[in-house]
């Protein structure tokens, strides 16, 4: 397996990009690389904390032909022509920048969380959230490392720890997830007590950030990536997401990811909606896909959070925008992922067990 069929076997099976595009990613990639298996499923870009994307689109489910609910048309044109004029310039700064100097690992801080109505009636909601800690080494010789650590399961708004001490400050729940009973508990022991623990992993059976470096070189076999990632809803839903996880990787050349920006710049549907908050309160530029509806009969609108001077993504998430029988109201953030802290660093990782 070379390099070429291995960054490919990270995502789904995509529709091919045209000849000319891969044959010079082919050049680039073939190159004295020794076959590896990969994890498949691993996404691009944002690494482990990449779910809101996929579990947005996974439970999607347009029923029975019919359309999901839409922002107002005029509003949604104005949204559009904005977000065309931002990623366009987000790519001419992104253009002139020059690529990170490399070190000995890349190191990449990220927070996943996910939303569940805790019924009987408007009931409250509670998230999961887990804190991710990945140090990728850019020699085959060191060792990868990693930490996953949980958070206490609660509320997370006013509102909802209000309702929670009403109803006694339960520490176990019984929640709906698509259909599915899901129990959860409340580990009430403070997180200074929840140290992560560290897994060293020899450095392989993943992309090496040496190769995410050499593919991501090369702006037009980088948007070619993009093209064939799969998803699973058609349209510039899909696009904004997929193109997310490519933009995200800082790995690449400052000029792949602003051909990416401008590759999303054509999309149709892609709206400016102004400032937004991440799940960890920072204030971004929201762009927004349209409105998707979900298995439940919800329907969720993907935002992607980019830092307004230096249009890094924060991280992305997705609002409710109609409640379904998960419960969910309006205006909850169902799903996100926030990037707390990513780059090269030549310190040594924290102390590991094999």
């Amino acid at each position: 397996m070379n390099e070429l069929t291995e960054v490919r076997a990270l995502f789904d099976d995509p529709p091919a990009p045209t000849a000319e595009v891969m044959a010079a990613a082919r050049a680039r990639l073939t190159e004295d690389e020794t076959p590896r298996t990969v994890q498949r499923r691993r996404r691009w870009g944002l690494g482990l904390a990449a779910g809101v994307a996929a579990a947005v689109v996974a439970a999607a489910s347009i029923g029975g032909g019919a359309e999901a609910p839409k922002p107002p048309k005029e509003q949604a044109a104005g949204e559009h022509d904005a977000a065309r004029r931002m990623l366009l310039v987000a790519a001419s700064k992104l253009e002139k920048e020059q690529p990170l100097t490399p070190g000995r690992y890349w190191r990449q801080r990220t927070v996943h969380g996910q939303a569940y109505h805790v019924p009987p009636g408007k009931g409250y909601t509670v998230y999961t959230e887990v804190e991710n800690d990945s140090w990728e080494a850019r020699s085959k010789r060191d060792r990868r490392y990693f930490s996953v650590r949980a958070n206490p399961v609660g509320p997370r708004t006013p509102e909802d720890e209000a309702a929670w001490r009403q109803a006694g400050s339960p520490a176990r729940w019984t929640v709906g997830s698509d259909g599915d009973k899901l129990s959860l508990t409340r580990d009430n022991k403070p997180l200074e007590e929840q140290r992560p623990t560290y897994v060293r992993n020899p450095n392989k059976g993943l992309v090496s950030p040496e190769t995410r470096l050499r593919f991501g070189a090369d702006p037009a076999a980088f948007v070619a990536l993009v093209l064939r990632d799969a998803g699973f809803v058609d349209g510039s839903a899909n696009e904004l997401m997929v193109g997310s996880l490519y933009l995200g990787d800082k790995l690449a050349a400052p000029k792949a990811r602003a051909a990416v920006f401008r590759r999303l710049a054509g999309l149709r549907g892609v709206r400016s909606i102004g400032e937004v908050q991440d799940a960890r309160g920072r204030q971004g530029i929201g762009l927004a896909a349209p409105w998707v509806e979900r298995v439940d009969g919800s329907v969720v609108e993907y935002q992607l959070v980019l830092d307004p001077k230096t249009y890094d993504i924060l991280g992305d998430q997705s609002i409710v925008k109609k409640e379904g029988r998960n419960g969910l109201r309006p205006g909850v953030r169902y799903d996100y992922t926030c990037t707390l802290s990513e780059g090269w660093t030549n310190e040594t990782p924290p102390a590991a067990k094999p």
